[in-house]
């Protein structure tokens, strides 16, 4: 049997202000969108990073404490303090960092969305 990767989803309590914020906050845009039956978006950068959003509520889903997720989505950016920093002027929540591993020489740091979902990010000496 062969796997496959696609796109991690976050379930939106609000799908269109969460669709929005990712295309203008973080430059992701959307390759297709699904509205009719169920709301459902793909969204990606111009590097490739590729992320889906669907309605919660439209899954049976009710969004509780999102810091709680057992799975994180992490990110890697060129200037993880520019970054973060960008995020929070965007509405976004900058939860750590930026800092530095000196062990492995490499910037990271953690946000949320307007959300409340929890990212890592990294920046590309991570190994």
């Amino acid at each position: 049997m062969e796997l496959r990767a696609r796109e991690p989803v976050i379930l939106a309590a609000d799908f269109a202000a969460l669709v929005r914020w990712y295309r203008e906050a973080l430059g992701f845009r959307v390759t297709r969108l699904f509205e009719d039956g169920f709301h459902y978006g793909n969204l990606e950068t111009p590097s490739g990073a590729k992320l889906g959003v669907a309605s919660a509520a439209e899954m049976g889903v009710t969004p509780g404490d999102r810091r709680a997720n057992t799975v994180v989505l992490q990110l890697e950016v060129a200037d993880v303090r520019a970054f973060l920093a960008h995020v929070e002027s965007a509405g976004g929540a900058v939860l750590g960092g930026p800092s530095f591993d000196a062990n492995g020489a490499f910037w990271f740091g953690s946000f949320a969305d307007p959300e409340g979902n929890p990212f890592w990010v990294v920046d590309e000496r991570c190994p």
